[in-house]
Formats: C-alpha cells, sequence, structure tokens
C-alpha cells in the first residue's frame, strides 16, 4: 500500500512531464511558423561574432544569391534568425568551433535550416526566432543594421 502512492505520483509526474513538453513543442512549432516566408539566400562568410552565452553568435554573409533584396522584419516577439540589405546578411544562430571566415553558406527559411561548406566540414544546423533576452541585446548591440526597440 505505501508503494502504490510511489506509482500514483510517478505517474503523475510522468504525465505533467509529457504534457508540458507538448505543449512546449507546439509554442515552438507555432512560434516559428512565421519563418516559412520563402527567403533563401547563400554566401560566403566574411565575419563571425561570438557571445559568451553558449556559443550564439553572428555570422555575417557576402550574399550570392538571394530571393528577397532586403529583410529585416520584426515578429511579434523576438526576432528574426537573419537580416539581408544590400548583398551583405547576418545569422543569428549558435555558431559551432568548426565555423571559418570563407565558409560558404545556405539558408532555407521555409525548412528552418542552414547548410554549411567548409575546407574541411560540411553539415546542416537549423534557424529559428530567437527569444533569449541575452541573445537578443548580443544582436542589438553587435548587428550591422538598426535594430528596432520595442
Amino acid at each position: 500500500m505505501k508503494y502504490a502512492k510511489f506509482v500514483i505520483l510517478f505517474i503523475v509526474f510522468i504525465g505533467l512531464v509529457l504534457y508540458v513538453t507538448k505543449t512546449g513543442a507546439k509554442e515552438y512549432a507555432d512560434e516559428n511558423s512565421i519563418l516559412k516566408n520563402g527567403v533563401v539566400f547563400e554566401g560566403t562568410v566574411i565575419d563571425i561574432k561570438r557571445s559568451n552565452n553558449h556559443s550564439f553568435g553572428i555570422l555575417r554573409i557576402n550574399v550570392i544569391h538571394s530571393t528577397v533584396k532586403e529583410f529585416s522584419e520584426q515578429p511579434k516577439q523576438g526576432i528574426y534568425p537573419y537580416r539581408i540589405k544590400d548583398k551583405k546578411a547576418e545569422i543569428y544562430l549558435p555558431i559551432y568551433v568548426g565555423r571559418q571566415i570563407g565558409d560558404h553558406v545556405k539558408l532555407i527559411s521555409d525548412k528552418q535550416i542552414i547548410d554549411y561548406k567548409g575546407k574541411n566540414t560540411e553539415d546542416q544546423g537549423e534557424v529559428y526566432i530567437i527569444t533569449d533576452a541575452s541573445d537578443i541585446n548580443f544582436v542589438k548591440e553587435n548587428t550591422l543594421f538598426k535594430i528596432e526597440k520595442k
């Protein structure tokens, strides 16, 4: 009988974890659905700025090809993971050690992916709406583009 309480508490705990996970995943998907906007661009990395927050940073890109000439929209919450203007772009995301100036990148917003091709590496990453306050502040302090304050 005394183990029954633990079993019931364990089942309730598992139920809560599943509920929170499902709710969080739906919220994440809803938040990032605005990335389905047809923006695709590719180019060469010309500069890398890293913050002290989980390798978050800014990739500066010389744009070779883009479906849009300029992109600087602001979502209701957070900031888009990229900006484009006059053949220059910035991508805001975690930047891993292997990223180097000269790497070729291609961002496909509808799929929320970024493809990397470097000298010794080829892989794929994810792009998403930036909502972390310290990441947003880092972007505002280090971007080449003007970001409106909310």
